[in-house]
């Protein structure tokens, strides 16, 4: 109906009527588009704060997981540096070997790397990243994705090294009854260098592990710190 009162005007020659309609109809188009582009403007906004709220609940856990994993590093590297000391002395007492025992057991400690990565995932691989207005959390978002995969890389080779130091250590572990274990300190006094070299090996790829673990808990905070800034902006 619309275009057939364009065409009437066209045909009596009625170009002001024809001009008026034919601007209320662009001007209707317009609108129209507006309000579409309003709408989904609207609803990306929302989603966007929703996967914000998931991040932040996602890196908080990650954040706290690896703060705890970092405590239990430096107990660790605390134990096997003074079991060490131990193994240098001239002599050793009942005390002595009781911390050397102490630190094969801490010997086990490994860094604990998880980081839930679940949100982000499912940003990368639904394309929805591009829901996330702030280009500086986009950078931070990769940082901790790419420090966690190169993090990932490094620990398979140092897992290596400590498979070889591991046999060794355990040499000097003697079952009890009641699923009990001791240490055998009369096979350390035969070669006590033996176990210093295993249990070097297991502090120094421990140590890796914590500088990683610190570097990976730095970046995830930085992050933290711009999510909360994006949520606060768009409450």
């Amino acid at each position: 109906m619309f275009l057939t009162r364009l065409k009437n005007y066209l045909l009596n020659k009625n170009f002001g009527s024809f001009l008026i309609e034919f601007c209320i109809l662009i001007l209707g188009v317009y609108l129209s588009l507006q309000a579409n582009e309003w709408q989904n403007n609207r609803a990306n906004r929302a989603l966007e704060v929703q996967y914000l709220d998931r991040l932040q609940n996602d890196f908080r856990k990650s954040s706290e997981g690896l703060e705890e994993s970092i405590q239990r590093i430096e107990l660790s590297l605390e134990k096997i540096s003074f079991g060490l000391s131990i193994l240098t002395k001239e002599t050793r007492n009942e005390e002595d070997y009781h911390k050397v025992f102490e630190a094969l057991q801490s010997s086990s400690i490994t860094g604990s790397f998880s980081v839930y990565l679940g949100t982000f995932e499912e940003l990368k691989d639904t394309g929805y990243m591009r829901l996330i207005e702030s280009r500086e959390l986009r950078e931070n978002l990769g940082n901790v994705w790419q420090k966690k995969v190169s993090i990932s890389q490094i620990t398979n080779i140092r897992n290596l090294l400590r498979s070889d130091a591991f046999p060794v250590m355990a040499k000097y572990i003697k079952p009890l009854e009641g699923n009990r274990i001791t240490f055998d300190s009369e096979l350390v006094e035969q070669d006590p260098r033996e176990l210093y070299v295993a249990m070097s090996i297991i502090l120094s790829n421990l140590k890796y592990d914590l500088e990683d673990s610190k570097e990976l808990h730095e970046t995830i905070n930085n992050s933290l710190v711009v999510i909360s800034n994006e949520i606060d902006a768009k409450s």
